[in-house]
This record gives structure tokens, sequence and C-alpha cells, in this order.
């Protein structure tokens, strides 16, 4: 008998909320006027402006001096191998001139011969 009160049947329904239009709150929203600067904030923007201005330029002018130095080490380069170009073809010439043969022809056009019991050869 005890266990009649352990269940009971409810038989209550909930009730569906309903919104009405006229209980929601508009919030106005207020256009707020433009704040004026004060002096030391138009100091700061001023600056700020300079130091930008500045900075752009150092920016522009470093960019020019890189590419002049650019410029100045491709001409040397260039410099470089044309030197490179003439010492060896010097060095060619200077190869050319000591031949043997040539010199043997020089030393028969002035009349001398050459005693091979006299030659050394020296090495470096």
């Amino acid at each position: 008998m005890a266990q009649n009160n352990l269940a009971r049947n409810l038989t209550e329904q909930p009730q569906p909320y309903v919104s009405s239009p006229d209980q929601a709150k508009v919030k106005r929203v207020s256009i707020a006027k433009a704040l004026k600067l004060s002096s030391f904030e138009k100091l700061l923007i001023v600056c700020g402006s300079a130091v930008l201005t500045v900075l752009m330029l150092v920016v522009v002018s470093s960019k020019i001096a890189l590419s002049n130095s650019q410029h100045e080490l491709q001409h040397l380069d260039n410099q470089v191998v044309t030197v490179r170009t003439s010492n060896t073809n010097l060095k060619q010439q200077i190869g050319e001139l000591q031949s043997s043969t040539r010199l043997d022809k020089i030393a028969h056009k002035s009349g001398m011969s050459l005693s091979n019991a006299n030659i050394r050869n020296v090495t470096k």
C-alpha cells in the first residue's frame, strides 16, 4: 500500500511561450558627435606623419644607393674580366716569343749556333 504514492499520473500539458511584439525592447542607438582633438593628439599626429615621411624617404634613398652600388660592382666585374683576358693574351704572347724554335731562328740570322754541351736545364 505504500507503493501507491510512488508513481503519479501527471496530465498537465506545458503552456507554449508566445512573445508579443510589445514586450520586445527597441534599443536606441545614438550617434556620438566627433570628439575634438586635443593639442597633444594633434602634435602626436604631426610628429608621426613626419617620422613616417622621413622613413619612406630613407627607404627610397637606400634603394637608389643599393642600385648604384650594384651598377658599380657590375662595371668593376667587367673591368676585371677584361684585364684577365688581356693577361691571358699577354702570357700567350710571352710563351710564343720564348719558344725555342723562334730563338733558334733569331740565332741563325745573327750567325750564332747552339751548342748542346753548354746548355744547362734549371728548374724552379
